[in-house]
């Protein structure tokens, strides 16, 4: 990982190595390489400097897991450094040269009460509260020596621009700010690409946080009525599943349970890179027991998956996927999603219409990051569908 070599490293990389500042803030739009960057930045300390404590962090365990932390792994493999000696499952860590990177989440603080850092990475950092990042600042402590300096880094999309990074932390007096957006990733797809650009047509609000990577308030979101709750039924009267499709978008599965006509989402799943055998093993991880009895609503563009699932014990079935149809249903519902959905709440936040030339919104959402959107719609609207039907009283 040379890095006078362009073959290796990004101009987001450089811009990271080359920060002589405590805080440094990686802003940008969609796939602008700057966490690929900054997890290439750490492996390069991993292997160039010693005795270093390093903390990869995210807000909630199985959304690090599915990102830093696999990307980590997945690049000293594709370096030929990974060695599963150092590797340690378990705590989920790593140790080389005398240097301990450890992966936790915010929501696990005693594991970071008594450790002192030298450098930190907080990925999405919009998801974390200004308390979150003052009290991993605090652990930012760790022994240096000659020229070393310890460091935080927060890598984030703007979405959010009341958040405390655009309101508190940018205007502290050691921070570098480094902007990047798609055009900064020499890696990136020309098929992402046209999905980015095309977003200026669709809504210029969403081309601007994610396209740009300025901070924009969106506009024209699908859903207002979707609420935010730590206090879900202790028993449902009822629980079914939806499940959306991916592979290099994630495969996302929702956990949906209904009482006295309410829905509660619970986000089981959101994954890349999932073939059908390995979303089966997730589910029967996910969905035991008596459990598998339970209604999952799939894409029913998909009904090789859907039988192969059904053929491993699910009680799958295709979902009825009328868009406008559906979307009425959800507005018309009353639903309610807790603080950990990380990733449905993110969707939901930037799940808004399409605009026309002169600016007036369409009955049309934006095709754009809506995994979590559409698994929602296929299982509340099929389910609801299918029952008034039957004469089912809904539940």
């Amino acid at each position: 990982m040379k890095t006078q070599n362009k073959k290796y490293v990004t101009t987001v990389f450089r811009k990271n190595y080359e920060a002589r500042t405590t805080i440094v803030l990686n802003e940008g739009g969609a796939r602008s390489s700057k966490s690929y960057s900054v997890c290439q930045l750490l492996i390069y300390k991993m292997m160039t400097e010693t005795n270093k404590n390093i903390l990869i962090t995210r807000k909630t365990m199985p959304s690090l897991r599915i990102t830093a932390y696999k990307l980590f792994i997945d690049l000293l493999k594709q370096y030929g450094l990974y060695d599963e000696r150092c590797h340690n499952k378990t705590i989920r860590s790593y140790e080389y040269n005398e240097n301990f990177i450890l992966f936790i989440s915010i929501d696990e603080p005693t594991k970071i009460q008594s450790t002192e850092f030298n450098y930190i990475w907080l990925e999405e950092a919009e998801e974390f509260t200004f308390e979150d990042f003052i009290i991993l600042k605090t652990r930012l402590s760790g022994k240096t020596k000659g020229d070393e300096m310890n460091q935080i880094f927060l890598t984030y999309n703007p979405k959010q621009e009341q958040s405390y990074i655009n309101k508190k932390v940018r205007y502290f007096s050691d921070v570098t700010l480094i902007k990047s957006t798609y055009k900064d990733n020499p890696m990136i797809s020309e098929e992402y690409v046209n999905i980015i650009e095309s977003l200026k047509d669709q809504n210029e609000r969403l081309y601007k946080v994610f396209a740009l990577g300025e901070y924009a308030n969106v506009e024209g979101k699908v859903y207002m009525n979707i609420k935010n709750t730590r206090e879900y039924p202790l028993k449902f009267d009822e629980v079914i599943y939806g499940l959306d499709f991916g592979f290099n978008n994630p495969s996302c599965l929702l956990e949906i349970g209904i009482k006295d006509k309410v829905f509660y989402i619970t986000e089981l799943l959101y994954e890349t890179k999932l073939t059908n055998s390995g979303l089966i093993s997730h589910l029967n991880n996910l969905i035991t027991g008596k459990e598998k009895r339970n209604f999952i609503y799939a894409d029913s563009s998909e009904p090789a998956r859907i039988e192969e699932i059904y053929r491993a014990g699910f009680n799958i079935k295709p979902a009825d996927k009328s868009l406008n149809a559906g979307i009425d249903y959800i507005k018309s519902s009353e639903i309610y999603t807790n603080p950990s959905n990380i990733n449905f709440n993110s969707e939901l936040e930037i799940y808004c219409y399409k605009k026309d030339k002169n600016g007036n919104f369409l009955d049309e959402p934006v095709k754009f990051i809506d995994h979590a959107m559409d698994a929602m719609r296929y299982a509340i609207y099929t389910h609801s569908r299918n029952r008034s039907r039957v004469g089912i009283r809904m539940i």
